[in-house]
């Protein structure tokens, strides 16, 4: 039997050797580790990129589907002082008209559904940590005689390479290129049949390629709404002829109730 302090321990080269080892294994596990992280944070960041822009895409089609135009009234039926003027007027970066889109924040607010709506680009007001211009909303929850001012204008996403609006012209042939780079309503009283948005964003730390969005929109209302009755308009009428209905000639008298089947007896 040997004694026990034959034993031989590790020597110091050993040691040396397992604590290199160690490290190695160490580190190599560190870096994978913050490569997992790093790349986690990256998608992350491009996964908010793109929720951004699908929101902005999904708000703006919808906006644009419920837009609508106001018709024009004679004098004589005006209600309001001065008269109520909608306009849909697109360019190729800005945009602006009329939606019945417009959601209450408050409690008995003296708001409808109806507001001025208008998007444009421009250098942000504010510290931004992407490169472009910032794509900017402004709304007015109240109609009124000029429809590009007023309202609440705020930004809506920073680090925009494009925003492109078109207009689809339903009475030109597809092949002469039926978008159209403007539309104003004040021309021909009508909405566009589609509204094409394009809206292209800088990636997150300005690493890859820009992510483009592309959808349309097509306005449920095309032509002009009256803002009033036909009863109405029948009662402008006769206190604009200061008689009943029977003396005015556009409006026919009440006919007499009719005689029930088989006579009477």
């Amino acid at each position: 039997m040997k004694h026990p302090r034959a034993r031989r321990g590790f020597t110091l080269v050993e040691v040396l050797m397992a604590l290199v080892l160690l490290m190695t294994v160490a580190t190599a596990l560190m870096r994978s580790m913050q490569y997992s992280f790093d790349t986690k944070t990256r998608v992350s960041k491009v996964n908010d990129r793109y929720h951004e822009g699908r929101q902005v895409m999904l708000r703006i089609t919808r906006e644009l589907r419920m837009a609508f135009l106001r018709a024009e009234l004679e004098e004589m039926f005006q209600e309001e002082d001065p008269p109520v003027v909608v306009r849909f007027l697109g360019e190729q970066d800005e945009l602006y008209f009329a939606s019945t889109a417009h959601l209450r924040m408050h409690a008995n607010a003296k708001e409808s559904d109806q507001s001025e709506v208008h998007y444009f680009l421009k250098a942000s007001d504010r510290d931004s940590k992407y490169p472009g211009k910032t794509l900017y909303r402004r709304e007015s929850a109240r109609l009124d005689e000029k429809p590009d001012r007023g309202g609440v204008t705020w930004p809506v996403v920073d680090g925009v390479k494009e925003l492109k609006f078109e207009y689809w012209d339903d009475t030109k042939e597809v092949g002469d290129d039926a978008w159209q780079r403007d539309w104003d309503s004040n021309d021909n009283q009508l909405l566009p049949r589609r509204v094409r948005v394009t809206l292209e964003l800088y990636p997150p730390d300005e690493v890859g390629k820009p992510i483009r969005f592309v959808a349309q929109a097509a306005p449920r209302i095309r032509r002009p709404i009256s803002p009033i009755t036909m009863g109405r308009k029948s009662e402008a009428l006769q206190e604009r002829m200061g008689g009943a209905a029977g003396a005015n000639p556009a409006i026919p008298p009440a006919l007499p109730p009719a005689a029930p089947a088989g006579g009477s007896k």
